[in-house]
């Protein structure tokens, strides 16, 4: 009997030590249940700023660069100078040079005719 008295003691420990740790748990429990858990999106929010705020400012550099070279295409010729002025000097060598053929055409044109007319004139003063 001895040692039921022991086992019964020490199962009434056992089951005390059980209760506490339940009425413990019971508390904790409360407790969770009262607390409020709020979602905290302001870390977020701010990392989303600040990329916003970074691809504005590659937007920024996009748009000047871009600027930039429209600004140069509209300054650039489709024709380079040199090649314009070369043209330009060859077209006038020539108009230069058919004018002066036009004009010793007309002139051979005139002499011919001249010679033409005084050996008419010539040919009828001998007959």
């Amino acid at each position: 009997m001895k040692k039921m008295d022991e086992i019964m003691e020490l199962l009434t420990d056992e089951i005390n030590g059980f209760q506490k740790s339940i009425e413990k748990l019971e508390g904790l429990s409360k407790d969770l249940k009262e607390v409020k858990v709020k979602a905290d999106t302001s870390n977020m929010e701010y990392h989303i700023k600040e990329h916003l705020r970074k691809q504005e400012g590659i937007l920024y550099q996009s748009q000047g660069t871009l600027n930039e070279i429209n600004k140069k295409l509209k300054r650039t010729k489709l024709i380079p100078k040199w090649l314009l002025a070369l043209f330009l000097s060859t077209l006038l060598m020539l108009s230069i040079v058919i004018g002066y053929l036009s004009f010793q055409m007309v002139q051979s044109n005139k002499d011919e005719t001249t010679i033409h007319e005084k050996e008419k004139t010539e040919i009828q003063s001998q007959k």
